[in-house]
């Protein structure tokens, strides 16, 4: 049987679903839920917000990735984020304007200790496991301009 993430939230945006509401119960095929929409997603990403929607002041998800995957380079201008390895491991790069490396750090789930990018700096997450999932904690709302991709 397929998981399916439509039973624990609405799909906002393609492999992007939010909670029906805060509180809500969540499934314990969450993980395999994700996982198997992020295979499925062209992006190799899958997202499940515990906020009912985009606006909420406070917003934290849990991200699945699947290998390959690097992110663009990007940044959040309006806020910093908090971010939980809490399965598989992925490397955390810093950059400058340049997009040359400014630093980096391993996310591991089997050790997950929070690490946090502050407002408006460069960054990127790339997978070194099959599967990486993480929790991501910032402010909302979200907007159109809350995630800026480097143009290099």
């Amino acid at each position: 049987m397929k998981p399916d993430l439509i039973a624990l939230a609405k799909e906002t945006l393609p492999g992007v679903f939010h909670a029906y509401n805060w509180g809500q119960e969540i499934s314990e095929n969450l993980f395999e839920s994700l996982i198997h929409e992020a295979k499925g997603n062209l992006n190799h990403k899958a997202r499940f917000c515990l906020h009912p929607n985009p606006n909420e002041p406070m917003q934290v998800t849990y991200i699945a990735f699947c290998a390959p995957y690097a992110d663009r380079i990007h940044k959040h201008p309006h806020r910093e984020e908090v971010l939980v390895p809490i399965m598989g491991k992925a490397k955390l790069t810093t950059f400058d304007i340049t997009a040359t490396e400014t630093s980096s750090k391993i996310m591991d789930g089997v050790l997950p200790i929070p690490i946090s990018t502050p407002k408006g700096v460069w960054h990127a997450i790339e997978v070194m496991t099959p599967i990486f999932i993480v929790i991501e904690i910032g402010k909302g709302p979200f907007l159109e301009d809350s995630t800026v991709f480097l143009q290099n």
